[in-house]
């Protein structure tokens, strides 16, 4: 059998030519501790190889591996708790909403389902701030244009508060007469029709005429005028 099929005896050619003068024990406890030698070196390599192959990279005793994505034990941010609040006055659903804490006046509003028919645009765009933030208990009132007439200074000289001022029953647009408390759509185009034809005289002719009933010509009655 040659060397290169029995390595053993090429290692052991190999030391016990090194040295031919040393005793035989001599020689084999060399040739034993090279032997030894080679086989540690080998599962050294082994156990390299094994862990380098991982692909994982390599961690510090006592640390936390990094992960990609998002930490599924770290909660998601949310609003805690949530906040009572009242949506009155022109609003499709008053009443009483939860909502989280933070929300606006616009969010409240929304939940309320927008603004009613009776909207008064004009006051709810000047009394109402859709990005201030919410409290607890808040009441949100939407201006209708059916709400009573507040009438400004004391005594019988006070001017009522209107949002477009005394309107001209002879020169107002449809748009003015609409926001009249009381005057919708269909009132104002029966106000502008019956004008067309003859034009008032007085603010009575509104009764007169029928094209108002007696509860709405007593809420508007101080707010029109005939030039």
């Amino acid at each position: 059998m040659d060397d290169a099929a029995a390595p053993w005896r090429a290692l052991e050619t190999a030391e016990t030519t090194a040295d031919p003068r040393a005793p035989d024990h001599i020689r084999r406890l060399a040739v034993f501790a090279g032997m030894a030698m080679a086989a540690v070196l080998g599962v050294a390599a082994f156990v390299l190889a094994a862990t380098g192959s991982g692909g994982g990279g390599v961690s510090v005793a006592g640390e936390k591996p990094l992960a990609s994505g998002v930490d599924s034990a770290v909660p998601a941010v949310s609003s805690v708790g949530e906040v009572v609040v009242e949506v009155a006055g022109a609003v499709r659903q008053p009443g009483v909403y939860r909502l989280p804490v933070g929300s606006r006046v616009g969010d409240a509003l929304a939940a309320a389902g927008g603004y009613g028919a009776r909207v008064d645009a004009a006051r709810a765009g000047r009394e109402l701030n859709l990005a201030a933030r919410l409290n607890d208990g808040d009441q949100i009132r939407v201006p209708s244009r059916d709400d009573p007439i507040t009438v400004v200074g004391g005594g019988g000289g006070g001017v009522p508060e209107a949002s477009g001022g005394i309107v001209h029953l002879n020169s107002a647009t449809a748009a003015q007469l609409d926001a009249l408390p009381g005057i919708g759509p269909v009132t104002a185009a029966k106000i502008l029709a019956s004008r067309d034809k003859q034009p008032f005289t007085a603010v009575d002719d509104l009764r007169t005429r029928k094209l108002v009933g007696a509860a709405t010509f007593d809420k508007i009655r101080a707010l029109v005028a005939i030039p």
